[in-house]
């Protein structure tokens, strides 16, 4: 375990909107994190839970990157976002390591040709 201090999240700072055209469905997921400091990079990557008990979530980890070097310790919003084709999901599950995750509900996008 690293003693590198690590984001903090919170699920009202992530929206997950889905489009549907042409057959295709894609989700975009966005939203920030507070880091410790400026230079902070992070990752939305799929997570496989094992047996998939609900299909109709979607499993996604943060990955954070810490900057190289010494930076002033300043809470600093970093924003993520993830474009992911999916045919069947209804909701985010956001996966922290060794933390407590959370749920995005997917919201249409405006404009969305169904």
């Amino acid at each position: 375990m690293s003693d590198q201090p690590s984001c903090e999240y919170s699920a009202s700072d992530f929206e997950a909107r889905v489009s549907e055209g042409g057959g295709i469905r894609i989700i975009q997921v966005t939203g920030w994190g507070r880091c410790p400091s400026a230079g902070w990079r992070l990752g939305l990557v799929a997570a496989n839970p094992g047996v998939v008990p609900h299909p109709e979530s979607l499993w996604l980890e943060i990955r954070e990157t810490p900057p190289r070097g010494e930076r002033a310790r300043v809470r600093t919003q970093t924003p993520i976002e993830a474009i992911i084709e999916d045919s069947r999901a209804q909701r985010i599950v956001v996966r922290l390591q060794g933390r407590e995750g959370f749920v995005i509900p997917l919201r249409d996008r405006v404009g969305s040709m169904r």
